[in-house]
């Protein structure tokens, strides 16, 4: 046996949403009332109207934004670009730097302590 699937009016939908909306009745409330079987319909229709300004969805009418609400960012001019850059190759030399000091720290350290820091290549 198939369950029948009922289908409720866009008009209908807003007018439950509205109920819902002004806290004359809760989704509970309207999903009982009107017979909506499904327990999570009506807030799928909030949402969907809060989103896209409609409780269902055909995608064949309404086809759905790719993130409306974040514009793509502008693209940098070629200064800032530069300027980047050049940020960059200062980070990059002074962790370069570091490294060198910490290479050089073990090596004092085990010379002075006489005992191996460094890891072994060939060990688990």
């Amino acid at each position: 046996m198939k369950k029948e699937k009922y289908v409720f009016s866009e008009s209908l939908k807003r007018s439950i949403l509205d109920q819902v909306l002004s806290g004359s009745i809760t989704k509970e409330e309207a999903r009982r009332r009107y017979g909506i079987k499904s327990k999570s319909g009506v807030l799928y229709w909030l949402r969907n109207y809060e989103k896209y300004g409609t409780c269902s969805l055909n995608l064949l009418n309404h086809p759905m934004p790719l993130n409306p609400e974040e514009p793509t960012p502008p693209e940098p001019s070629a200064e800032e670009l530069k300027f980047r850059i050049k940020e960059l190759e200062r980070q990059l030399s002074d962790e370069q730097l570091r490294s060198n000091a910490y290479s050089l720290m073990i090596d004092i350290a085990e010379r002075e302590l006489k005992v191996p820091i460094r890891k072994k290549s060939n060990t688990k």
